[in-house]
């Protein structure tokens, strides 16, 4: 059987629905009871007050019915307070009825249905009881719940005690029995409650030694920020709280030994300024860190005012050291490079001005990197000078050796190489010289291959087909020839190497169609003869068109026509496969 897919959701709303109208039904069931049962106090004919307690026990459980359905933890909840607050009313209400049996044995027998009545309340207590422990019982924070509804229950019961004179033994009877869970809920302490007094001394005493500290005029900022963090989080989470505590006070000493040190400190970075000012005039960052410093420290900020010194005096250690052998190297790279120029030259001068630039950042240990790499390009270009020289020279002797044979653009590209090296572009100059050498050997390659062809050009025009196909491999051959005149040799050696691979692909191509000619010759004759055999005359329809068929082939194969041969002899061996048949 196939179920549609909202068939669970309709079961189950379909039960709800039920269970809803039957919760409804014992609803007004409960409701209309309590009316009843209040009726007879209404009119005067009964007292009020004892038919309250009942009436307000079905009216309360009307309420809580559509709990019963739900049972979510809002619902639970709600059952649970009320049966923690009802169990000790019941059980006063089954105590008042037992002193209304009276002192004698005989009695107690004879009033069968108010013992049974009595057993009944007594139960429902006990249930009650028991519903409330197993549903406000799971945690700390539910147990105090439980232990704060449990005095409403007291109250509600001493009252209902005093109200219908019971005697005093029952109201001492409430008292135990409602002690006996009231008191450990209010009074009972979670685990961590040691920890969290722990806590709060560490919090108090660490809160104490940073006022001391701040009344000593000691910044502790970042200390005072953990103790905040410290109380927000410490009491739900104790050893974390110790553990930030730890912290802010471990960060309170250093910040103390930091006011202790800071003089000295002062006097060292304030020494090292002035011997880098010594050097030069124009390192500002190290006085400037200092200012910052001597400002962080008047506003009680020590660790960062010793950060500040000590970038001070990093910054000088730093210019004292390395700021005149900056100079020096720029000063030697320049004298280098000179005055000449050129794009080659311009570029490492590029060079030299971020060093330049460097020290105007006061960095001279990268300006002293940056200009170290200089005589490394310089003896680069002068390599590459030369190199480019020298294949300029070559691509004039190659020029000169292959005169009328070159191309008038490679000329021009050698003037190009010649004007680049004059600018002193001498990459440039020694590619083109360099494409101007490949470009001339590849050409007298080409030149050398296609004159040595043509040479051979009878020999070649022999391997050519007879008739169309033939005429089709003479334009061939006369582009080549052609693209010969015009001194395009490249063009001339590609066309004519396009032509002789296609050539020896045609060359295998028809030999394989005459061995399969051939062969289909063979079988003609040796049909023929079995044909005349059968009787089967010349002017026979299919023996015609075998006829046909092997002579057309052997026309195409005569023209080259290869595609028309290989046509042509699978027709006229489908047709010897027919006659086959008939003979």
């Amino acid at each position: 059987m196939i179920l549609l897919p909202d068939y669970p959701d309709k079961v189950i709303l379909a039960h709800r629905i039920r269970v809803e109208r039957l919760a409804l039904l014992g609803t007004l069931t409960l409701i209309g009871t309590g009316a009843w049962w209040l009726l007879p106090a209404m009119d005067g004919s009964a007292e009020l007050l004892p038919r309250m307690g009942p009436v307000v026990v079905m009216f309360t459980a009307a309420l809580l019915l559509a709990d019963l359905i739900e049972y979510g933890p809002v619902q639970r909840s709600r059952i649970g307070t009320a049966a923690n607050v009802a169990w000790p009313a019941v059980l006063v209400f089954a105590g008042i009825a037992v002193g209304d049996l009276g002192d004698d044995l005989g009695e107690y027998l004879g009033k069968s249905d108010s013992l049974i009545a009595i057993l009944i309340m007594f139960s429902i207590a006990l249930v009650l009881r028991q519903v409330s422990n197993r549903l406000l019982g799971s945690s700390l924070n539910v147990r105090r719940y439980r232990g704060l509804t449990s005095l409403g229950a007291l109250a509600l019961s001493t009252a209902l005690i005093f109200s219908l004179a019971a005697p005093i033994e029952l109201f001492a009877i409430i008292l135990f029995t409602v002690s006996v869970t009231m008191v450990p809920d209010l009074i009972t302490k979670d685990e961590d409650h040691a920890a969290r007094k722990k806590f709060g001394t560490a919090l108090d005493a660490a809160e104490s030694k940073l006022l001391v500290l701040r009344g000593q005029g000691i910044s502790l900022e970042q200390a005072s920020s953990i103790l905040k963090t410290a109380r927000e989080e410490g009491w739900s989470n104790p050893e974390r709280g110790l553990e930030m505590i730890e912290d802010a006070l471990i960060d309170a000493e250093k910040i103390q030994a930091i006011a202790l040190d800071l003089d000295d400190i002062r006097k060292d970075s304030l020494a090292a300024v002035e011997r880098a000012e010594a050097i030069t005039v124009e390192a500002a960052s190290p006085r400037k860190a200092f200012k910052l410093g001597d400002r962080e420290a008047q506003h009680g900020a020590l660790r960062e005012a010793e950060l500040m010194y000590r970038r001070a005096k990093n910054r000088s250690a730093v210019i004292i050291e390395h700021w005149q052998d900056a100079l020096d190297a720029i000063g030697e790279a320049d004298a280098a490079i000179g005055s000449e120029s050129g794009q080659q030259l311009d570029n490492v001068r590029s060079i030299l001005h971020s060093a330049r630039e460097a020290m105007a950042d006061e960095n001279p240990k990268e300006a002293i990197y940056i200009t170290s790499s200089i005589q490394g390009h310089l003896d680069s270009l002068i390599a590459t000078t030369s190199e480019a020289e020298q294949a300029i020279l070559d691509a004039q002797n190659a020029i000169a050796g292959a005169a009328g044979d070159i191309p008038i653009f490679t000329k021009d590209r050698l003037e190009e190489a010649q004007s680049a090296m004059a600018s002193g572009d001498t990459a440039l100059a020694k590619g083109l010289a360099s494409s101007i050498i490949r470009d001339v050997r590849e050409t007298s390659g080409a030149m050398q291959e296609v004159q040595r062809a043509l040479r051979q050009r009878k020999q070649l025009q022999m391997r050519f087909p007879k008739g169309v196909a033939g005429e089709i491999w003479l334009a061939r051959l006369a582009e080549v020839s052609e693209a010969t005149e015009n001194e395009k040799w490249s063009i001339a050696n590609e066309k004519l190497h396009s032509l002789s691979t296609d050539l020896q692909a045609y060359e295998i191509e028809i030999k394989e169609a005459k061995e399969l000619h051939s062969f289909v010759i063979d079988e003609w004759k040796e049909m023929r003869r079995r044909l005349d055999s059968a009787n089967i005359k010349a002017d026979d329809e299919m023996r015609t068109s075998a006829e046909s068929a092997v002579a057309t082939a052997t026309k195409s194969l005569y023209t080259g026509d290869v595609q028309s041969t290989l046509k042509a002899l699978g027709k006229a061996d489908e047709i010897i496969e027919n006659l086959r048949r008939r003979v």
